[in-house]
């Protein structure tokens, strides 16, 4: 089907044979980034700037370049789920929901200056593309000046907290 985010690409579902809402706590330690939803036994995520949704049956992908992309993907996904059923003796399972920050959470720890630096137009805008993931916190020089350190520590340690990445000079505790 046409992906509704971006026309010339397209989005699919692939129903799977087995259950795996058992093995989705362990996905949930092991994939950076995941919103994984415990009651409602899902998870959403993004892998290389395409929308992920796994449920204990089904699997989808939005923003998906071609049958070809798609078809990677799954192979991805089956690699992935298999791979951890295999570990997950090894893996400590995840049942936590990752908070997922809104634009005004993270623009609020901007440095309000609109340099456009980044490439956007605004820190807003900024902090939206942020959200999204779809821009490092790295981007904004401004945050990185020295003249607003405090904002970038609370913004570092907030998005840290949210299962963002953060690079790794930033990152604390293990991460």
């Amino acid at each position: 089907m046409p992906c509704l985010a971006m026309p010339e690409r397209i989005r699919f579902i692939a129903e799977l044979d087995t259950d795996i809402s058992e093995i989705m706590p362990y996905m949930n330690a092991v994939l950076d980034g995941a919103i994984y939803n415990h009651e409602g036994k899902n998870i959403t995520l993004k892998k290389d700037g395409k929308c992920i949704g796994v449920h204990a049956r089904e699997f989808s992908g939005a923003k998906v370049i071609d049958l070809e992309d798609a078809e990677e993907l799954v192979e991805w996904f089956k690699n992935l789920v298999n791979e951890t059923y295999e570990k997950k003796d090894s893996i400590k399972p995840d049942f936590e929901r990752r908070k997922r920050l809104t634009a005004l959470d993270i623009y609020k720890l901007l440095p309000g200056t609109n340099c456009k630096k980044c490439g956007e137009a605004t820190c807003l805008a900024f902090g939206i593309k942020m959200a999204q993931e779809e821009k490092s916190v790295l981007v904004c020089a401004e945050l990185f000046s020295g003249k607003y350190n405090e904002k970038r520590d609370l913004l570092l340690k907030m998005l840290q907290e949210c299962g963002y990445k953060v690079p790794a000079p930033f990152a604390t505790g293990g991460d």
